[in-house]
Parts: C-alpha cells; structure tokens; sequence
C-alpha cells in the first residue's frame, strides 16, 4: 500500500472535516444532489473524452496507484545481480526454477532460459515498456481530466442553485438554505478536483518514471545475463539508471 497517498488523503479530509465541524454543523455541508451533479457530470465529460474501455482502464490504474506499491530499483537490482551471479556459476538454465515476484523479469528470464535471442528479448521487453507507459499515460490524463471538469460542474450546480433561487425570490426564508446548497456544490467540486483526482494524476506521472526505471534496469539486466556479462559490470550498468529519471527512451 502506498502509505504517502492515503495519508495525503485522510489528512486532508480531517483537516477540511475538523473546520466544518468547528464552523457550524458538519450535515450542513452535506448536499446529495450537489455530489451528484459533480462527479457524475465530470465522469460524463471524462467519458466523454475516451473509449469506454480506457476510460474503465484509467480509473483501475489510479486505484492501483492508492494501494500498490511499486518494487524499489534498489532491490530490484539485487535480485538481478543474484541471477546474474547463480546463471555465471552454474549456467543460465538455473534460473529456470527461480521464484521471480516481478512479472517483467519473470518474463524476460523465461525468454533467455528458453534460448530467445537477445534482440527478441529487446524487442518483447520494449514492447511491453511501451504498452505500460501508454496505460499509466492514459490513466494519468484520465484523472487530470476528472480534476478540470470538477470545478467546472461544481459551478454549473451553483447556478442551477442560484437560478432556483431567484424562482422562489417571493419567498425569503428559501434564498439562506438555497444559496447554502448552491454554494456547497462549488466547494465539492474543487475539494474533489484539488484533494483527490489532481493528486491521483500526479502520482500516476511519478509512478510512470519508476516503472520506466525499472523496465530499463530490467531489460538491460537480462540481456546482460544473457550475454554472459560479469555480474559486476552488470551491477555497474544498472545503477546508473538510479541516478537519472527514466524519459522512457529505448
């Protein structure tokens, strides 16, 4: 799980949940016509934007950016070096048995083990960058759209509000809890966007360089072990992937 996320989350909830208890009554904030017109109307516009099916794909990366950790490069490297040293010592079709938790590296050792050769392996394990670069881009922007279109729905709710307000403009002891309603709406959209989906985005970017950074360091480590490199200048190689942001460049 990712700690920092969900701490982000819950920390600001409380903070905004604290001064709205302290200011009055917390079910004074609660509209649920004005949380309907706000994330549904920008799921809408969201949808709106892109095919069903990555739209679905996006809000799935985003949840996995909430709870998921990704494999730290440092030890990622280690485990390669441990391969790097047992296919040296004995052979590479050692490391057919090996548990290996990370799939991408599963997969690449499987090929080398298999005998693929090493510009097959390049270009499958460069395949499979590329498609998880374009998911987590796609997510990414979903959720950014999600953030624009918030704020803006938030003040379509706040006119509908305003407009049923000047309706009943006979009536004064209507205006007070309508322009409340109409207010709160504004305020849903922009918590929505600034403490939640804005967030998300750009934890999705910062988890598309560490992804990238670990698809380099493992593409360049199974073909290393492949190609019989020392375990050493394996080790060399890879950490100085640890030292510069992935551009996602082959």
């Amino acid at each position: 799980m990712d700690l920092a996320t969900i701490l982000g989350a819950v920390i600001g909830t409380i903070t905004v949940m604290v001064v709205m208890i302290l200011s009055g009554s917390l079910l004074m904030y609660w509209d649920f016509m004005s949380l309907l017109i706000v994330l549904g109307g920008a799921a809408a516009a969201t949808m709106m934007r892109w095919p069903l099916n990555v739209f679905l794909g996006g809000v799935k990366v985003g949840m996995g950016a909430l709870f998921n950790n990704v494999e730290s490069s440092e030890e990622l490297i280690d485990k390669i070096i441990d391969l790097a040293n047992k296919a040296r010592k004995e052979s590479i079709l050692s490391l057919e048995k090996e548990v290996i938790e990370n799939p991408l590296l599963a997969k690449g050792v499987r090929l080398a083990v298999d005998g693929a050769a090493p510009e097959i392996i390049d270009e499958i394990l460069s395949d499979d960058m590329r498609v998880m670069k374009k998911n987590l881009a796609d997510g990414a922007a979903i959720y950014d759209d999600m953030g624009e279109s918030c704020p803006a729905f938030g003040m379509i709710g706040t006119v509908i509000g305003l407009i049923v307000i000047m309706a009943n403009l006979a009536d004064p002891s209507k205006i007070g809890p309508g322009l409340a309603v109409a207010l709160v709406t504004t305020l849903y959209g922009a918590m929505m966007a600034n403490m939640f989906f804005i967030p998300i985005a750009k934890k999705l970017k910062y988890r598309s360089r560490e992804h990238l950074t670990n698809c380099l360091i493992i593409k360049t480590g199974v073909l290393g072990i492949l190609n019989g490199i020392n375990p050493k200048l394996i080790q060399q190689r890879l950490e100085t992937y640890l030292g510069k942001e992935s551009s996602g460049e082959e």
